[in-house]
Parts: structure tokens; C-alpha cells; sequence
């Protein structure tokens, strides 16, 4: 019985494929946590005015922000909500969080 092995000289070209397919799929994750800098990229505020507003305490109202490792990190989702205007009310609040009790008590 004789074996073919040519198509295994295609393997280095495979690979380099397969690495070219798994960096683009890496760039098209899109990020939920943005830092202060990518924020300020990302809403074209300056960095300078988005660390004013957040030492004053009158940053986009409706916006949270964590500090996480001495970092602040926004969330992308209400950005974009405060940029549409889509102000929560405590009704959506208080919905979302019973939603996520909900989810943990049954994945329980």
C-alpha cells in the first residue's frame, strides 16, 4: 500500500493561514470595558475634560464607572446609552437587577 504524503508539505502553510484567521478574529471582539483613555477615544471627549468631570463628580449622569486595579473602567453599553439620550429609570434598574438575581438563583 502506498500513502501520499505530499499534502503534508502544506501543513507550514496551513498554520500560517489558521494564525492569520485566528488574529482577525481576536481584532473583531469587540471590548465591553473601556479605560479612560479608550473612552475618551471612543466618545472624541478630550482625556483631560473626562478626568475633570469624573474629580468633580459631573461625569455623564447615568454612567457608571468601576475602579478596578487603580483603573477606572466605563461600560460601553451605557455609553452608547447616554449618547442616544436613553436616560434608566430606577424601574430599569430595579428590573435588571431582579433579572440578575433571578439568573443566578436558577443557574443555582
Amino acid at each position: 500500500m502506498k500513502i501520499d504524503l505530499t499534502p503534508l508539505e502544506d501543513i507550514p502553510t496551513v498554520l500560517i493561514q489558521l494564525k492569520l484567521i485566528d488574529k482577525k478574529l481576536d481584532l473583531n471582539i469587540e471590548k465591553r470595558w473601556l479605560n479612560t483613555r479608550e473612552l475618551a477615544n471612543y466618545t472624541g471627549y478630550k482625556l483631560e475634560t473626562i478626568k475633570s468631570k469624573i474629580k468633580n463628580h459631573e461625569f455623564i449622569i447615568g454612567v457608571q464607572y468601576f475602579k478596578r486595579d487603580g483603573k477606572l473602567l466605563f461600560d460601553k453599553f451605557e455609553v452608547d446609552r447616554w449618547v442616544m439620550g436613553i436616560k434608566p429609570t430606577d424601574i430599569e434598574l430595579n428590573n435588571d437587577c431582579s433579572n440578575i438575581v433571578d439568573e443566578v438563583l436558577a443557574s443555582i
